[in-house]
This record gives C-alpha cells, sequence and structure tokens, in this order.
C-alpha cells in the first residue's frame, strides 16, 4: 500500500506557538493558528524534487506532493506564502559501487599505513563524505611500534579511480604521516561506499521512499515530519557547482590566514580568509566573470582589486585606508569604489567575507571596468544582484530565500516606474535591490524583452544620450506590466521566466457557426494561446487528445490529470490586459464564455515545476451545436 496508515486524526490540535505561522503585511507580522488535521504516513518513489517540494508516487500511482524544510532550515513556506516552523527528521542513504564513484568525491575509510606510504589489508568500509566543511588528510589512530610497520589511521582523501582490484586516493602532500599524496588500498569487488545526509537534494526521481511521515494542516498543505530515502548512483543528483569547489580544495587549509595577496586572472584582492576559501572564491568569481562577458559579448581589461576582511582585528593599521570602506565592512556588507582617468579605469573592493556580497560587489567592478560607469541606479543595482545569482545554465529564480518570500509578501508592489527611476538616487537597503533583481531578472529571461534588455543596459552603462527605460521600453509599457505583474504573482524557487513568457504575437479568430480550431499545447510552458477569440455568454465544446508527462520519471496523464487535478487541462479568458478566473476543462468540456477575449490553455501544474514536463496534447475547439 501506498498509504500505509494513518497514525492520528486531530481535528483540532494545535502545533505549539514556535510553529505558528507568520505573515508580514504593510511591515506588521500576524500570528494565524495553523492547525494539525491528521498525521499520514507514505512510501513510494520520487517522482520530483526541488527546493522546499518533494512530489512522491505511491504504490497505487497517486502523486503526493509534501513540502520538506531545506537542509540547515527548519521553516516551510506554504502554499498562502506564510511560513511556517517546522523542523523535520531528514535522513538520505546511499550505498554505490567503487566502480561508480566520481573523480574528486571525499571518502572516509580506515586502513593501514606506514610512513613510505604503502598499505596492507584490503578495506572493510567506506564512507562517501557530504560535509563540504571537512578536510582531507591522514590521522593516526594507532601508531605502528617499528619504522616501516603498519599504523592503524583514518584516511579523508579525493577519490582517483578504481582499478585492478584497488581504491586510489589523493591526500595533501604535507601530510604529517607520509611523503606520498596518492595512496592505493585493496578492496573487494562488492566493496560499496555508504553515504549518509539530511540534504533532500541530494535525491531525484525515481529515489525509493522508505518512509515519509506527514501532516495535514488545516491550510490543505501537507508537510514533511519525517523523511527517509534510498538513493544510488542513477537516483542521487549530479554535484553541484559549490560540491565540486569544496571536493576541489578539499586538500587546503580551513583556517583564516593573516592578510596576504591572492590572484585569479581578472581579481587581486589582500584577504585574510582562508586557503579554501580564497580559491573557493576565486573560481565562483571568475565563473560570474566568464558568464557576464558572455552575455554582454565583452570584458574588462583591468582587474577587480581590493581587500576581503573577514577579522577587522588582524589587520595592519595604515592597509585599509578608506573609511567608507572600513564602515562597510563593520556592517557586514560591502562597497567598490570606481575611478576613471582617459582610458585608465580602477575598481577597487572593500568587503567582508560574504561570497554574494562579494560577488554582488565585483559585478559593479566588471561593469565599470568593461564599460566606464554601472548605469543608473536601478540598472546597477539590479545587475549586481544578477551577478551574484548566476549560475552556468540556469535561468530558474534561484535567490536567498528571505529575498523571495519579501518579494511575494509585500504589498502593495512596487510598479515598473518606481524601480527604473532615471540617474543615481539613493541605493536603499536590500529590499530597494530585491525589486530591482526582479525587474532586470525578468527582462534578461524573458524573450519578449531580454533581446532589449542587453543594449538598453550597454548603453546606460556607456553614457549613450537619449537612451533610457521609458524610450526603450515605453511602447511595450501595457505588455511588459502585465508581464510584471504575473512574474510577482507566481515567483517561486524554480520559476522560469522563459518558459512563462506570454504568446503577444500568436494570431486569433472568432469561430463561426460551422468552424474548428486546433491547438498544441505543451506541459513545458505556462499560459499558451489557443488561436480563439471567445464570444461572452457563448458556449464552446472542447475535447483533448493525448497525453504528457509532469515528472521527472515520465509518468503521463491525458488532459484530465491526476485524482488532485494536476496535469489537468485547464483556461482563462485575456482580455485588457486582466486574466479571468481559471476554467477546469479536461479532455472533454462545454463551457459558456465568461467574457468576450482571448483563450488561454495550459497544463494544470505549479509554474515553478515546468521545467521537468513533457509532451503535449492536442485540442479542439467548436461553438456549440444549438
Amino acid at each position: 500500500m501506498g498509504r500505509l496508515v494513518i497514525i492520528t486524526t486531530l481535528a483540532a490540535l494545535l502545533i505549539d506557538l514556535q510553529a505558528i505561522a507568520q505573515t508580514q503585511q504593510n511591515g506588521r507580522i500576524q500570528n494565524e493558528r495553523i492547525i494539525v488535521q491528521e498525521t499520514l504516513t507514505l512510501r513510494g518513489t520520487l517522482a520530483a524534487i526541488r527546493p522546499g517540494h518533494l512530489s512522491l508516487k505511491d504504490d497505487n500511482g497517486k502523486i503526493w506532493n509534501v513540502l520538506v524544510p531545506p537542509p540547515g532550515r527548519d521553516v516551510v513556506t506554504l502554499a498562502s506564502g506564510q511560513r511556517l516552523r517546522f523542523p523535520a527528521d531528514v535522513q538520505i542513504v546511499g550505498s554505490y559501487p567503487v566502480t561508480e564513484l566520481q573523480t574528486g568525491q571525499i571518502l572516509r575509510f580506515q586502513g593501514d599505513v606506514n610512513r613510505l606510504g604503502k598499505t596492507q589489508g584490503p578495506l572493510q568500509a567506506i564512507q562517501l563524505v557530504s560535509d563540504q566543511t571537512v578536510t582531507i588528510g591522514i590521522k593516526v589512530l594507532q601508531a605502528a611500534d617499528k619504522a616501516n610497520a603498519y599504523s592503524k589511521c583514518e584516511i579523508v582523501g579525493n577519490f582517483l579511480r578504481s582499478a585492478k582490484g584497488r581504491l586510489f586516493v589523493r591526500i595533501p602532500p604535507k601530510n604529517g604521516f607520509t611523503r606520498r599524496s596518492t595512496l592505493s588500498f585493496a578492496v573487494a569487488d562488492d566493496l560499496r561506499a555508504e553515504l549518509r545526509t539530511t540534504d533532500p537534494g541530494r535525491a531525484r526521481a525515481g529515489a525509493k521512499v522508505i518512509q515519509l511521515e506527514v501532516v495535514r494542516l488545516n491550510t490543505k498543505d501537507l508537510v514533511a515530519k519525517t523523511l527517509r530515502v534510498e538513493v544510488n548512483a542513477q537516483t542521487s543528483r549530479a554535484e553541484t557547482l559549490d560540491e565540486r569547489l569544496n571536493n576541489k580544495y578539499s586538500n587546503l587549509s580551513d583556517a583564516k590566514r593573516q592578510p596576504r595577496v591572492i590572484r585569479s586572472p581578472r581579481f587581486t584582492f589582500m584577504t585574510d580568509i582562508s586557503d579554501r576559501q580564497a580559491r573557493i572564491l576565486l573560481d565562483k568569481l571568475e565563473t560570474m566573470a566568464t558568464l557576464l562577458t558572455r552575455y554582454f559579448g565583452r570584458g574588462p581589461k583591468y582587474q577587480v582589486e581590493g581587500f576581503i576582511v573577514n577579522d577587522l582585528s588582524v589587520w595592519p593599521e595604515g592597509v585599509l585606508t578608506e573609511p567608507a570602506g572600513v564602515a562597510k565592512i563593520r556592517e557586514g556588507a560591502g562597497i567598490c569604489f570606481t575611478s576613471s582617468l582617459g582610458n585608465q579605469r580602477r575598481a577597487k573592493l572593500y568587503a567582508c567575507d560574504d561570497q554574494g556580497v562579494i560577488q554582488h560587489e565585483c559585478t559593479h567592478g566588471f561593469c565599470s571596468l568593461t564599460f566606464g560607469s554601472t548605469g543608473p541606479t536601478w540598472l546597477a543595482e539590479g545587475i549586481a544582484e544578477l551577478g551574484q545569482y548566476w549560475r552556468l545554465g540556469q535561468t530558474a529564480v534561484d535567490i536567498n530565500p528571505r529575498v523571495l518570500t519579501y518579494l511575494q509578501q509585500a504589498k502593495p508592489k512596487k510598479k515598473l516606474l518606481e524601480i527604473a527611476v532615471p540617474g543615481n538616487v539613493p541605493a536603499g537597503d536590500w529590499r530597494d535591490y530585491a525589486w530591482r533583481w526582479a525587474l532586470c531578472h525578468m527582462l534578461a529571461h524573458n524573450p519578449n524583452y531580454a533581446t532589449r534588455f542587453k543594449p538598453l543596459a550597454i548603453s546606460l552603462m556607456q553614457g549613450t544620450q537619449g537612451v533610457s527605460f521609458s524610450s526603450v521600453y515605453g511602447p511595450l509599457a501595457p505588455q511588459i506590466s502585465f508581464e510584471y505583474r504575473l512574474f510577482l504573482q507566481h515567483m517561486e524557487l524554480g520559476y522560469r521566466a522563459d518558459l512563462c513568457a506570454w504568446q503577444w504575437n500568436n494570431k486569433f479568430r472568432i469561430l463561426k457557426s460551422q468552424q474548428r480550431a486546433q491547438a498544441k499545447i505543451k506541459a513545458r510552458y505556462s499560459w499558451q494561446a489557443s488561436g480563439v477569440t471567445l464570444q461572452q455568454g457563448t458556449s464552446y465544446d472542447l475535447a483533448a487528445t493525448g497525453t504528457w508527462a509532469l515528472e521527472q520519471d515520465g509518468s503521463r496523464y491525458d488532459a484530465d490529470g491526476d485524482d488532485t487535478g494536476r496535469g489537468a487541462l485547464v483556461g482563462c479568458v485575456f482580455r485588457d490586459y486582466r486574466l479571468s478566473s481559471v476554467m477546469k476543462l479536461g479532455k472533454s468540456a462545454t463551457f459558456r464564455a465568461p467574457s468576450d477575449g482571448q483563450l488561454f490553455l495550459r497544463c494544470q501544474d505549479n509554474l515553478n515545476a515546468l521545467g521537468d514536463n513533457a509532451g503535449e496534447i492536442v485540442v479542439h475547439l467548436r461553438r456549440s451545436p444549438r
């Protein structure tokens, strides 16, 4: 059975005060009573997972959509936008053949090693390390009594390869025990590396869910209480950039250092952060600069220089000479001072050791060195926020949860012209940055506006006369305002503006009595044009054929969707830049038009979960016969 048992039904059980949801409206916190109605225990396979959410397919094929706190946090965001403190007990376990390990992954195990770097005996157990703060090395657990004898050691090293019954790992050359930096150990053919982590993001579709205990709230949300998942090489996700960098530099110390100079091709800083932090940071900054260069088609000729500070007390007097920069560091923030003299341009950073702050300020430096300025404040801060969050090949919303929650809950929403103010104005605080990010993200990723955004940004940063937000986007004001409202309304982690762009250029027609229309509707897209203009009060017949998939495991549905309504065909009427209420249509329907307007259709699914959908259905429309 997929749904094993209802553990308890608590029609009036209140979550304790620590778990009361808080909604911020107009600057005030409003407490709302949240009630647990029942507790369920489920099992099955993971159908899909994204930050804060998972979909489980039980043994009967039913899909359960569940909220799960991100790793390191105990808060979930309910469908209403409320944030609920609700800790979950999460365990993700995996078992991997040695032959399926990836180069660079960190392993921990015990083995017998002598001072010459020779080993004896097969390994008994291997742990795949998920803690990204661990430092590789070798630790003597039981010292040998003779010079060339074998000591019992704990080894934490980077996996290199396995061949001919042996496992090869890398440890630092200066490890305090042996001069060898590559060690090899005998392994049995059936030895497996074991993984244990609390990060649900390590699993992907197809993973076996051993246990999922959830509570159903009076808000209709399902929230995870206990989660146990088994993964393997096929059902665990690939390493993220952060994990790859942590593995790559796991041989370096994470201890803080005295101020010294660190360099990469585009950046030179004096800093007191650890050697590992320094190399990871420079790699991230170089990746960011590469992405910005690809996007704008050009990059700077000069380096961004400056100071990155963890502890001001270890810095000699006279090194940090900009009082405004030191003040920003004390605030836990940063600033990039820019200047130019003829063709000579400089960008000097003063920042705390927060990577997000550093990437934001270095984006300012990149733009100033490349184009001569950062442009008006809305653009400068918006692009700097884009630079902070940009990831290779990623177009989805992936921002700080605090920023996301603010944008979702803020009322009233800022209008376009309240954000895109010409010229330089006070930068404001993180809330002002959030609105500028939202505008620039939509303009950069929505194909209806992206082709104009890049040349607009370059012109503004170069100081081209007569160019402004209004001069470029003014003719599109109604369209862009409509899409901006939709973006703010539906924005969530994973939301992709390129999959939700409005189809302005499609042709529509009013159906006459004998005419029929046909439209192909994709599962992997938001609202799509049907090609039919409805007339208020007129009855229409609809039939849909074909199937589509909503999860990564490929389960397919017709236009009626599943028993919860996910995957069903739905429609709305677009008129005067407003949308009607959503109409549930399914694979066969007769409906009466609620108003004049254009009919748009889509597959019913969360708009931040469209990226893994597949397939399309064919929709046939006609006026109902009299």
